[in-house]
Parts: C-alpha cells; structure tokens; sequence
C-alpha cells in the first residue's frame, strides 16, 4: 500500500485523469470490452459489475434488463463466453460474471413496472414462450407493439419450465423474470397449441401483421437400434418433463444415460435424484469432444455419475422380453461433424471392440426435434430446421419470421434470445416498412496482453459459486448453485479490471486513476 501512496503522490495525481465514469476521464468507450464483445446479447457487463462492486445490486440490475430481460435465468444456465473472453484471465482469473447476474438478480429490487403504452396499430403474435419467444415478446413490446405470446404448455417459459431441473433453474427464478415481460404488457396465453387447438391460419386471421415461430425443440429423437422400445427405454424430453411434473416412479438399480450434451447430463443427475444407486453416461465422442461444456460434465462427475466416452450402442438388450436388462456397445475409434452438425463416427473391430453392460433403465439423450404440426406454412431446409435468413429471421412467408432452436439458432438459451432479438429487429423493421437487414457492429474490442499489466497489480482469488455438497445435492431438488453473499458478490466484482473504461490508463499509458487503484488492491 505503501508503494501505491507513493506512486500517487500529490503532484502525480493531478496529471492523472480523474476517477472513473466521470467528465475528466478519457476512456476508450469506442471498443467493447471482450466481455461484451463475446456476450450473444452484448450487454453492458463492465457497468453492472462496477455497480455491484459499489454495492448497488438495483442498478446492476436495472443495467442488465436494458439488453436482457432474462437475468435470473441467465444468471443460472448462461454458458458465459463472457468469461472466457475476460482479460482479468491474463492477471489470474477471469471475473465469475455469470454468478454476479445471479446475485443483481436475486439481489436486486425492482421498482413496480408500468406496462409500455402501446403506440403502433400493428399486433404481433409470438407463438412458444421459451427464451427467443419471451426476448422477441420483450423488445416488440418496448417498441411499441401489441404482443401476444401463445404457448401449447400450462406454464409460459418453454424448455425453461418444462424442462430444465429444478436442481439447476427453479419454477420460481423462471417466473420472476416472466412476470417481468409480462408487466410491460405482453399477452401470455397458455395450453393453446398452434396447429392443434388453432390452425396458423387462424392465428394470421386474427389481425398479427406479423407472427414469430419461436416454438422450440419438444420431442427427443430416439435412437434405431434393436430393443428401442423395450420398456425401461425413455427419451430425454419425456424423462426430465415427467420429473419437472413429479410425475416420475423413483429409479433402482443401474441407469445408463445415452448422449453427451447437457441434457444427457441433466438426465444423469435427475436420475440420481430419483433414487438410482448408479447412473453411467455413455456418449459417441471423446472425452474433449463431448458437446456438453466442461463445468456440466465436471457437475455430473462430482455427484457420482461416471462418464464413458466413445461408445456406441449397437443393441438394447431382454432378458425376460418384458424390459430392458442390458445394452450391448461397441468401441468408437473416431468422429466427425458433416456441414449441418451431424455426427459420423468409426468402429473399433476385433477382439475387445464390443462388451455388453447390465441395466436396469436406459435414457436416450441424442438431441432433440421440432413438432412440426404448426410448420406446414414454411420451408423445412435438410437439417430438419426452419429455413431462415440467419440475419433477420425472415421464414421466406411474408410476415412469418423464426428463432431459436426450431430455426437452427438456438445452441444455448443466450443464443437462443439473440436469435429472438434479432427476429424482433426484423419485425419491427418490416411492419415499419423498412429494408429489413440486420445492422453490423464494427466496434473494436480491448485485449490487454500478460506483458501489459503493471507489476504492482495484487494476484486475487476468484470467489467461486458456494454450492450444496454433492451429498446434500442429489438428496434434494433445490438449486445445487446457492448464489453469492452480498459481501462475496462485492468482492468478486472488485476483482474487475473495468478495461473498457480503464483500457487508456492503466495498460497504454502505464498510469491508474486513485478510484480504480483502490479498489484493484
């Protein structure tokens, strides 16, 4: 501390621009910091951070909901490029954002809302609620437009809802930021299905000028193998709705879990939640290659599940020809993704190339689909996705547009309400009667290098996510992430370089304004 006094001496200060966010300083507010740059919604994460560090969790707050109206959800199950991206990685390691929208979510108090005064003639209609549905309702509807949002589910929110695990995303962060959309005055009507209970021409009838298919994957594919449909045998979906319902007969025995993506491992642990003894997740692709991320595997391995990588089932197999009891698997030597994303894979032969493992359920997590009752209108392109203009959304049907994942732009929910905004881009340009096109971001992004960070800048520890331990996890269905103490919160987001802000000062002049210098030490 002494050396900092010292380095900011009286006379040095004074040449120094004045503290942070204020008139005198000279930041480089022309560039994204990366954080932002990698953000799918590009949200303003240098500011909401800098607010929870002044513990001012309500403005943090209010800053996140002018570019995402899903903060406690994404708080939860954002995969967070943010963090890989962040430059605080070259000083220790990167900023738990993620964690900080959780915190300014649950932390953060919201003054009552007032709907936004509907001030265009034209309506929209959103059919599904699920995240490109509820983001596509939210801009519309703070642009102006009457939205109204059909979902085929009792409860609004899509796979959010129906699907995601409690332990991971509880009924009761959903409907916090639901209510939300819906106080600005978005319509949400429920258990109407599009194409069954109302025909799309229908709904075109009833005065939307435009109409967005947001209606998500809902079905599992299932593999087609001898024994798929043996009983024992679920699908993802099936499986991990009938839990959100508690609808399911509690597990014994031995569980395999087929697939390697993030659904395959919230069946995993939605099976040791429900009484399993052992539950093993057998996947096509290598360890480095699974399409689950890495915290959602690590998650898995912590609460037990074992993860056998390079597999491919050949057979399910019965022993009484009432249920399964085992699944016979080959060795895979290698695979590899074709231009639409689907997976091909190599068989190890000879001797040691194929095994049989006992059983006593199976689910099947190998990717979802579209129901396809409410597409006859638009074109299905060979991936089995919505045809779209992948900038505007545009379904080639005048006034039809699509995001998400039914349009083939939904990998993860963050993108998922991208492609739901830049719908929202395009509606509002169309009904405007404006060339619909997608403006580009030509903003630069600052990328401090390991050699440009001062030597006087203190090494400080991540405050990492507190958690259930994995004992207390998979005896309960509450969220296993309990979220950050306000004080740890504070901390975290001290821990932040603001190099948007700071990217002049502090790594191309060499020198730090005394707000930034005290709060980095």
């Amino acid at each position: 501390m002494a050396v900092i006094q010292s380095y900011y001496s009286e006379a040095r200060v004074a040449k120094i621009p004045a503290f942070i966010h204020q008139e005198r300083c000279w930041p480089q507010v022309d560039k994204y910091s990366p954080c932002e740059a990698s953000c799918p919604l590009h949200m303003d994460v240098p500011n909401y951070v800098i607010a929870i560090a002044q513990g001012n969790p309500r403005k943090a707050l209010a800053i996140i909901r002018e570019t995402n109206p899903l903060p406690s959800v994404c708080g939860r199950v954002c995969h967070h490029p943010c963090e890989t991206d962040c430059n605080r990685k070259v000083v220790d390691m990167p900023i738990a954002i993620a964690a900080l929208k959780q915190f300014a979510a649950d932390w953060g108090p919201e003054e009552k809302l007032k709907a936004v005064p509907v001030t265009k003639a034209e309506k929209v209609a959103v059919i599904g609620s699920g995240p490109a549905g509820l983001t596509a309702a939210h801009d519309l509807a703070r642009k102006g437009y009457g939205v109204t949002v059909f979902e085929a589910a009792p409860v609004a929110g899509g796979i959010l809802t129906s699907a995601i695990p409690d332990f991971i995303l509880s009924k009761d962060a959903v409907q916090k930021d639901i209510d939300y959309i819906k106080a600005l005055g978005v319509q949400i009507h429920t258990g109407i299905c599009v194409g069954k209970d109302v025909s799309f021409e229908a709904v075109q009838r009833r005065g939307y000028k435009a109409i967005l298919l947001a209606i998500g994957n809902q079905k599992s594919v299932n593999l087609r193998i001898p024994g798929a449909d043996l009983p024992g045998i679920s699908t993802a979906l099936d499986y991990l709705k009938e839990a959100k319902r508690g609808f399911l007969r509690p597990f014994t025995g031995k569980v395999w879990v087929i697939g390697g993506g993030a659904v395959a491992m919230d069946c995993a642990r939605t099976a040791l939640r429900n009484g399993a003894q052992e539950v093993h997740v057998a996947c096509l692709e290598s360890r480095e290659q699974m399409p689950a991320f890495i915290w959602e595997i690590e998650a898995a391995e912590r609460e037990g599940i074992r993860i056998h990588a390079a597999l491919a089932p050949q057979e399910f197999i019965t022993k009484s020809s009432s249920r399964v009891s085992g699944i016979k698997f080959k060795r895979v030597t290698s695979t590899s993704l074709d231009g639409d994303g689907r997976i091909s894979w190599t068989l190890a032969e000879g001797m040691g190339s194929e095994f049989t493992v006992d059983t006593d359920a199976v689910i099947v997590a190998i990717g979802q689909t579209m129901d396809r009752d409410v597409l006859s209108a638009v074109n299905i392109n060979r991936r089995g996705t919505i045809n779209i203009n992948a900038e505007t959304g545009e379904t080639g049907v005048t006034g039809v547009f699509a995001a998400g994942d039914a349009a083939g732009n939904g990998r993860t929910v963050t993108e998922s309400m991208a492609a739901g905004r830049k719908a929202a881009i395009g509606i509002d340009q169309y009904l405007s009667g404006q060339p619909i096109a997608i403006q580009k971001d030509n903003h630069g992004v600052i990328t401090i290098k390991p050699e440009q960070v001062p030597g006087y800048f203190v090494r400080r520890d991540r405050w990492e996510m507190p958690k259930l331990s994995a004992r207390q996890a998979i005896n309960t269905n509450k969220e296993v992430n309990l979220g950050y103490a306000y004080w740890q919160a504070v901390e975290e987001a001290n821990r932040c370089l603001n190099c948007r802000m700071c990217a002049n000062c502090v790594f191309e002049r060499g020198q730090l304004c005394y707000e930034t210098a005290m709060r980095l030490l």
